[in-house]
């Protein structure tokens, strides 16, 4: 009798959980180029603590944790709330995970990638999160496929999610860009980068190549929407935003534009709720970036 009425409780206690996981309401992704992992600087680490703590998100994924080593995104992320947390490793500019639920099936792929790319399964959802090259568009033509490979192997009626940035350009925006953009891309084509055989960019030698044809390029993200994907910013607005540069990185960057995404299949893009680019007085300082962001139930 008394095992009966221990299971009863159990059971009651489960319920219980499972109810209170569900009721709280929309979940919420984000994406987030954090310029070398915050420039080392403590007091806008924690700035960006204080602020992501009251945007609450469930999972965020990471560019640029430079700096940062398993141990230390952990703590990062249990200072607001995450106590899961995956560092991808022997790279010059990390992307991580962090996230309130387990991370579980991780992968982390290096190998013939710019940077990388970092895998995992979040409550059944599939997460790619990557970061592409800034410098050369056959390299992140090659480095999407990769990723699009892979994704899919999965079944189409399963939620992927693809993030990070791309250092690319989409079509939907080339209003936005024309003359102007392209004018600035053709003083640097085909010259030596700067930091060419520095660590920072695994002492490869580099030239400008951002141009297809001599045209702005739009392949990289033209490949996503042939494989299927959402651009999830216009799933849940119409008007132009840039994701970079911040406000407070203007000057250093020059012209606006959107190279971070958050694209979902259709499966995941059924469930979409809201979408954006946070662009508001704390993220204009925080990086050169602005986190995107998505919801869905």
């Amino acid at each position: 009798m008394l095992k009966k009425i221990f299971l009863v409780v159990v059971l009651v206690i489960s319920s219980s959980a499972i109810h209170a996981q569900s009721s709280k309401g929309p979940m919420k992704f984000i994406s987030y180029n954090v310029l070398h992992g915050f420039n080392n600087d403590s007091a806008l680490e924690q700035r960006y603590v204080d602020w992501i703590a009251k945007e609450d998100p469930d999972v965020i994924a990471y560019q640029e944790l430079n700096g940062y080593t398993q141990d230390s995104l952990e703590k990062l992320g249990k200072r607001y709330g995450h106590p899961y947390a995956i560092l991808n490793t022997g790279v010059t500019h990390p992307i991580g995970i962090t996230s309130r639920y387990p991370i579980v099936m991780v992968q982390q792929v290096t190998t013939n990638m710019w940077h990388s790319y970092l895998y995992g399964n979040i409550n059944g959802i599939h997460f790619f999160v990557t970061h592409l090259s800034p410098f050369e568009v056959d390299i992140r033509r090659a480095d999407i496929d990769r990723i699009l490979a892979h994704a899919k192997l999965i079944p189409a009626n399963e939620k992927i999610v693809i993030a990070g940035d791309f250092n690319a350009l989409a079509a939907v925006d080339s209003a936005q860009y024309g003359q102007p953009l392209l004018t600035a891309l053709l003083k640097t084509e085909g010259k030596l980068q700067p930091k060419s055989g520095l660590p920072i960019v695994k002492f490869k030698t580099i030239y400008y190549n951002n141009l297809d044809n001599g045209r702005l390029d739009y392949t990289v993200t033209n490949r996503m929407i042939q494989a299927g994907f959402k651009d999830a910013f216009y799933l849940a607005n119409t008007e132009y935003k840039h994701s970079a540069p911040t406000k407070g990185h203007t000057a250093e960057h020059g012209r606006m534009i959107r190279i971070d995404y958050i694209w979902v299949n259709q499966a995941m893009a059924a469930q979409i709720k809201s979408a954006d680019i946070v662009q508001n007085e704390q993220t204009n300082q925080l990086s050169d970036h602005y986190p995107v962001y998505i919801t869905w139930e």
